[in-house]
């Protein structure tokens, strides 16, 4: 009798059914699931931002500028204490490197150089410089304060990515979330002492009040953003024209928002801090960085300006993140211009539908808009609309997927 290795038809169905009874166990607890997944990701996030900080020469400006909200020293003496500081809680080699080039070697050593560098556009970010203040008044160490801040609103901000998911959405999303944040950037801005977290935790929160209807709140918090980072007037201008051109708000709301984020900046650059042009930006950023930048003039001509931007393009082209974001913003407005998210009745879209044409529409014209006035594809400006688009993005093909496949079933969910 000859000896028979091929599985019979029963111990074949025994297998598939293994996996298939695996994830019916998951999606019958669904909860608790997204929670464990949830938890371990963002502990293990915050571990690790923690725990392998990137050190920038702008950590000694936003301690100094902390600092100084509460302490009124002069400035010989806030600078000797701010480097004292920095040295203290900053491996040597990355100290060293800190003040490796020849312009933060006379920082180091110049007081007076040293407090016009930290007031030149540093001083501006006004909420975020006070939170710092409040975290050292409270006993935390000045260069662990700004660190802890920027892991503490990375940690938000992926909560408030997981809250847009609809409970209603495939479990797999949930799985997906974590590397979604992991590709769009958000480890790195929570490495950063620089504001650009808190920036992005702001962002993303508009987006979230505008998919929970809180139009009246937003129209509140809008000319606050001005206080954040200036360059978010960007965002608000796009806010204020939806809201007005749409009627997603009351238009006197919406005109009375924008007078009130006008007259925020211009309180914050020609009252509350000296503002800084333009030109002094760019001429910074891309070029010379003198070590007395207020008794500098920074040129920038047509020719120099155009040069900038043509390289700015130039980096766009072999940076990854940059080119996914752009090919999921167009797969994402092409998703949701199909008749999937359209009324089959009325031929009309829902608000829920407009609002996320206007976010995928916004997101990438806030990219555009701060290319043409600051000419640098840097990650850490746009790390909330790559990790928004993408979350949309993922949603709607998991969405079509599972009313295609399980259509028979509202209650069905894909893993």
């Amino acid at each position: 009798m000859a000896f028979n290795s091929t599985p019979n038809s029963s111990d074949k169905q025994e297998k598939v059914l293994l996996p298939v009874r695996f994830v019916n166990k998951l999606l019958a607890h669904r909860q608790g699931v997204v929670t464990v997944v949830m938890t371990v990701f963002i502990t293990l996030f915050a571990v690790l931002t923690l725990k392998e900080p990137i050190y920038e020469w702008d950590l000694f400006a936003y301690v100094a500028n902390a600092l100084r909200v509460s302490h009124d020293w002069p400035i010989e003496q806030l600078h000797e204490r701010v480097y004292q500081l920095v040295q203290q809680s900053v491996p040597t080699d990355a100290y060293t490197e800190l003040l490796g080039s020849p312009s933060r070697l006379v920082l180091s050593e110049n007081s007076e150089a040293f407090g016009q560098t930290i007031s030149f556009y540093y001083d501006a970010r006004i909420i975020y410089i006070r939170i710092l203040a409040l975290l050292m008044s409270i006993g935390i160490d000045p260069v662990f304060a700004c660190y802890l801040f920027s892991s503490a609103c990375t940690v938000l901000s992926v909560l408030l990515l997981a809250r847009l998911i609809p409970t209603n959405v495939p479990l797999g999303l949930y799985f997906a979330l974590p590397f979604i944040v992991l590709a769009c950037g958000l480890l790195n801005v929570a490495r950063l002492a620089t504001p650009d977290a808190f920036a992005m935790l702001v962002t993303i929160f508009i987006y979230f009040l505008l998919f929970r209807n809180r139009i009246n709140f937003i129209l509140v918090l809008l000319p606050i953003l001005i206080f954040v980072r200036t360059d978010l007037i960007l965002l608000i201008a796009l806010f204020h024209l939806y809201f007005f051109v749409f009627g997603r708000a009351n238009k006197i709301a919406t005109a009375a928002s924008g007078v009130a984020t006008i007259a925020a900046y211009i309180l914050l650059n020609y009252y509350i801090v000296e503002a800084d042009s333009w030109t002094s930006l760019i001429g910074y950023s891309f070029g010379e960085k003198p070590t007395h930048p207020d008794d500098f003039v920074f040129p920038i001509s047509f020719v120099s300006y155009t040069e900038l931007l043509l390289n700015g393009l130039m980096s766009f082209s072999y940076n990854p993140i940059g080119l996914v974001y752009c090919m999921l913003t167009v797969i994402g407005l092409v998703l949701f211009s199909a008749r999937y998210f359209i009324d089959p009745s009325t031929f009309t879209a829902t608000t829920r539908h407009i609002d996320i044409l206007f976010l995928l529409l916004s997101c990438v014209m806030y990219l555009g808009l701060h290319f043409l006035l600051f000419p640098a594809i840097w990650t850490r400006f746009f790390a909330a609309q790559y990790s928004l688009v993408a979350v949309v993005v993922v949603w709607t093909t998991f969405s079509i997927l599972a009313k295609r496949n399980y259509s028979a079933n509202e209650n069905s969910d894909l893993l």
